[in-house]
């Protein structure tokens, strides 16, 4: 995958803090909805750190069109962050970012803006419902002895390339489960998190890219001021 398409998938999936927004008008479900989220977002905000895997199902619009599953994990710690996917690493202090690709042997240094368009922090997908969503209970599914309940989310802006997201949360455990992305160009992808690990020793170091352990790399250094003429 390349970077422009890796930063798309981060961009749509793992949205900013803000508020909740519920639909006008609110049936029973739609209140317990509402708690539940509200309690998830709690729980995630508490973490001082977080481990997680995580898989990506592409499926095409085209139905003949083979789907593609990929596995990936990330690392969070307040604003720095380490996401491996797809043959690309992305390390994050809060203040620099750094994006390595594997079959380039290339990483390209940026500064860190997390209030621009483009900016990305995976440990948002935890609470991906918070801004710009419209969202109501889908009802719930069991697998095994889990119970996990179902919630549609409907995004406010409407020239967003995707007209819904489908969420599934936890219901005793508090967590988050899937979402899955559906595109206005009928493709679809669905983030399954395979495990989650809160509250262990990471060391900040693991959240900036150290080049001795990428013999040869080429380094893209875009925090560099330009010189003047």
């Amino acid at each position: 995958m390349s970077k422009s398409l890796l930063i798309t998938f981060i961009t749509i999936s793992f949205i900013g803090f803000s508020f909740i927004q519920t639909p006008k008008k609110e049936t029973e479900k739609d209140k317990a909805t509402t708690k539940l989220l509200k309690d998830v977002s709690k729980k995630y905000k508490a973490y001082k750190t977080l481990k997680a895997d995580f898989s990506v199902l592409q499926t095409p619009a085209d139905p003949k069109a083979p789907s593609k599953k990929d596995n990936g994990s990330l690392i969070t710690k307040g604003n720095s962050f380490k996401l491996v996917y797809a043959g690309q690493e992305i390390f994050c202090n809060g203040k620099i970012i750094w994006t390595y690709t594997k079959e380039s042997n290339e990483c390209q240094k940026e500064t860190y803006n997390p209030n621009a368009n483009n900016s990305i922090n995976p440990a948002k997908i935890f609470t991906v419902w918070e801004k710009g969503f419209l969202y109501e209970s889908d009802g719930s599914s069991k697998v095994g002895t889990v119970e996990y309940a179902k919630v549609k989310l409907t995004p406010t802006d409407k020239s967003k390339p995707y007209f819904l997201m489908n969420l599934e949360v936890d219901k005793a455990a508090k967590t988050v489960h899937s979402l899955k992305i559906s595109f206005k160009a009928g493709n679809k992808q669905t983030y399954t998190v395979t495990s989650q690990t809160p509250n262990t020793a990471v060391d900040d170091k693991t959240f900036e890219f150290d080049a001795s352990k990428y013999p040869g790399v080429e380094i893209i250094d875009l925090t560099a001021k330009k010189k003047k003429p």
